[in-house]
């Protein structure tokens, strides 16, 4: 079965029905959920969630904790994962070689350790990062709808 990891902003998206960009997400996720592709979760992304929810988007606090809990207990589909140590190394040689940030690098080098065939994204740095190095890049969110994202709170 196709295995697909997501990233903060595909997750926290998700969350947030008012944002521009949740019907794209939901539509992908709920095909994820109910079994089409198995979805890849970095261990780390409901907290990291929590903080975008909380701070950057100004949710309140027991509400996001609410709705990340219930999701967390709520889907069995997903798959948490954690970077082993030889990832953690891999992160690093992509971040040197590919000249990018380690923390989308974290993310690469994660979905190759899961066997992910591809990233699910709303960044569209992750196009090229992804060709480098064999993933698929999909961000199901146009163009038109990525450039009113920046305007959310």
């Amino acid at each position: 079965m196709t295995r697909k990891l997501i990233d903060i902003n595909f997750l926290s998206i998700f969350f947030v029905e008012d944002h521009p960009g949740f019907s794209y997400i939901k539509k992908l996720m709920d095909e994820g959920l109910t079994g089409a592709f198995k979805i890849i979760i970095p261990e780390i992304l409901p907290f990291r969630a929590f903080w975008i929810l909380t701070t950057k988007w100004g949710i309140d606090k027991q509400l996001a904790k609410e709705i990340i809990l219930e999701f967390v207990k709520n889907y069995s589909i997903p798959i948490y994962a954690g970077l082993k140590r030889d990832t953690i190394i891999e992160a690093f040689k992509y971040s040197n070689e590919l000249n990018h940030d380690i923390y989308d690098c974290y993310y690469l080098a994660l979905a190759k350790q899961e066997n992910a065939t591809s990233i699910l994204t709303t960044d569209t740095d992750f196009d090229k990062l992804c060709k480098k190095i064999g993933l698929n890049y999909e961000n199901p969110v146009p163009l038109d709808i990525l450039k009113k994202f920046s305007a959310f709170k």
